[in-house]
Protein backbone atom coordinates (compact mmCIF):
# COMPACT_ATOMS: atom_id res chain seq x y z
CA UNK A 1 0.00 0.00 0.00
CA UNK A 2 0.73 3.79 -0.34
CA UNK A 3 0.57 6.62 1.23
CA UNK A 4 -3.20 7.74 0.66
CA UNK A 5 -3.97 10.20 -1.31
CA UNK A 6 -7.00 10.61 -3.19
CA UNK A 7 -10.42 10.05 -2.16
CA UNK A 8 -12.02 9.11 -5.50
CA UNK A 9 -10.41 7.96 -8.93
CA UNK A 10 -11.33 7.63 -12.68
CA UNK A 11 -9.12 5.48 -14.51
CA UNK A 12 -8.98 4.79 -18.04
CA UNK A 13 -5.93 3.59 -18.50
CA UNK A 14 -5.96 0.24 -16.10
CA UNK A 15 -2.86 -2.00 -15.51
CA UNK A 16 -0.09 0.09 -13.21
CA UNK A 17 -1.54 3.17 -13.11
CA UNK A 18 -4.96 1.30 -11.87
CA UNK A 19 -3.14 -0.37 -9.42
CA UNK A 20 -1.68 2.76 -8.04
CA UNK A 21 -4.54 4.91 -7.62
CA UNK A 22 -5.95 1.60 -5.75
CA UNK A 23 -2.82 1.26 -3.10
CA UNK A 24 -2.73 5.20 -2.65
CA UNK A 25 -7.06 5.81 -2.37
CA UNK A 26 -7.85 7.06 1.29
CA UNK A 27 -10.25 4.89 3.63
CA UNK A 28 -13.73 4.17 2.41
CA UNK A 29 -12.38 5.86 -0.90
CA UNK A 30 -13.61 4.84 -4.54
CA UNK A 31 -11.85 3.82 -7.36
CA UNK A 32 -13.94 3.58 -10.80
CA UNK A 33 -12.55 1.70 -13.51
CA UNK A 34 -13.69 2.46 -17.04
CA UNK A 35 -10.70 1.79 -19.52
CA UNK A 36 -8.09 -0.68 -19.89
CA UNK A 37 -6.00 0.99 -22.61
CA UNK A 38 -2.31 -0.10 -20.81
CA UNK A 39 -3.48 -3.41 -19.78
CA UNK A 40 -6.04 -5.51 -18.50
CA UNK A 41 -4.26 -6.95 -15.85
CA UNK A 42 -4.27 -6.04 -12.44
CA UNK A 43 -1.30 -6.46 -10.21
CA UNK A 44 -2.87 -5.87 -6.53
CA UNK A 45 -2.92 -7.09 -3.30
CA UNK A 46 -6.46 -6.99 -1.13
CA UNK A 47 -4.59 -4.88 1.64
CA UNK A 48 -6.54 -1.99 0.13
CA UNK A 49 -10.29 -3.46 -0.03
CA UNK A 50 -9.63 -4.82 4.03
CA UNK A 51 -7.34 -2.54 5.58
CA UNK A 52 -8.59 0.60 4.11
CA UNK A 53 -12.36 0.05 2.78
CA UNK A 54 -11.37 0.67 -0.93
CA UNK A 55 -14.07 0.33 -3.38
CA UNK A 56 -13.58 -1.15 -6.97
CA UNK A 57 -16.37 0.17 -9.23
CA UNK A 58 -16.58 -1.19 -12.83
CA UNK A 59 -18.24 1.26 -15.16
CA UNK A 60 -19.83 -0.69 -18.34
CA UNK A 61 -20.35 1.88 -21.34
CA UNK A 62 -20.82 -0.90 -23.46
CA UNK A 63 -24.55 -2.32 -22.68
CA UNK A 64 -25.70 1.76 -22.35
CA UNK A 65 -28.62 2.13 -24.26
CA UNK A 66 -29.08 5.24 -26.89
CA UNK A 67 -31.13 7.52 -24.67
CA UNK A 68 -29.12 7.21 -21.45
CA UNK A 69 -25.74 7.74 -23.04
CA UNK A 70 -27.54 11.03 -25.08
CA UNK A 71 -28.71 12.14 -21.45
CA UNK A 72 -25.39 11.63 -19.82
CA UNK A 73 -23.87 13.30 -22.54
CA UNK A 74 -26.23 16.16 -22.52
CA UNK A 75 -25.48 16.64 -18.83
CA UNK A 76 -21.60 16.45 -19.56
CA UNK A 77 -22.16 19.50 -21.62
CA UNK A 78 -24.28 21.33 -19.50
CA UNK A 79 -25.31 20.84 -16.34
CA UNK A 80 -21.98 19.27 -15.06
CA UNK A 81 -19.79 21.06 -17.72
CA UNK A 82 -16.44 21.78 -15.92
CA UNK A 83 -14.70 24.62 -16.62
CA UNK A 84 -11.14 23.29 -18.45
CA UNK A 85 -9.67 26.55 -18.77
CA UNK A 86 -6.68 27.28 -16.78
CA UNK A 87 -3.54 24.49 -15.99
CA UNK A 88 -6.00 21.64 -16.72
CA UNK A 89 -5.67 21.93 -20.41
CA UNK A 90 -2.31 22.51 -22.60
CA UNK A 91 -2.10 22.28 -26.01
CA UNK A 92 0.91 21.20 -28.83
CA UNK A 93 0.77 20.73 -32.51
CA UNK A 94 2.08 17.37 -33.68
CA UNK A 95 5.73 18.23 -34.03
CA UNK A 96 5.86 19.01 -29.87
CA UNK A 97 4.56 15.73 -28.90
CA UNK A 98 7.43 14.05 -28.39
CA UNK A 99 8.98 16.47 -26.34
CA UNK A 100 5.31 16.97 -24.19
CA UNK A 101 5.35 12.85 -24.09
CA UNK A 102 8.74 12.91 -21.91
CA UNK A 103 7.61 15.37 -19.78
CA UNK A 104 4.06 13.31 -19.59
CA UNK A 105 6.56 10.47 -18.48
CA UNK A 106 8.81 12.64 -15.83
CA UNK A 107 5.45 13.80 -13.82
CA UNK A 108 6.26 17.45 -15.05
CA UNK A 109 2.59 17.57 -16.55
CA UNK A 110 -1.02 17.50 -14.98
CA UNK A 111 -3.82 17.89 -16.93
CA UNK A 112 -4.36 16.99 -20.26
CA UNK A 113 -2.68 17.92 -23.97
CA UNK A 114 -4.59 18.16 -26.70
CA UNK A 115 -2.72 17.97 -29.86
CA UNK A 116 -4.21 20.31 -32.12
CA UNK A 117 -3.75 18.62 -36.09
CA UNK A 118 -5.04 21.34 -37.81
CA UNK A 119 -2.14 24.34 -38.30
Amino acid sequence: MLKGRWAGVVDTVGGNILATAIKSTKDEGCVACCGNAMSADLAVSVFPFILRGVSLLGVNSVDIPVGDRSLAWQKLAHDWKLDLSGDLISECVLEELNPKIDQILKGGIRGRVVVNLIQ
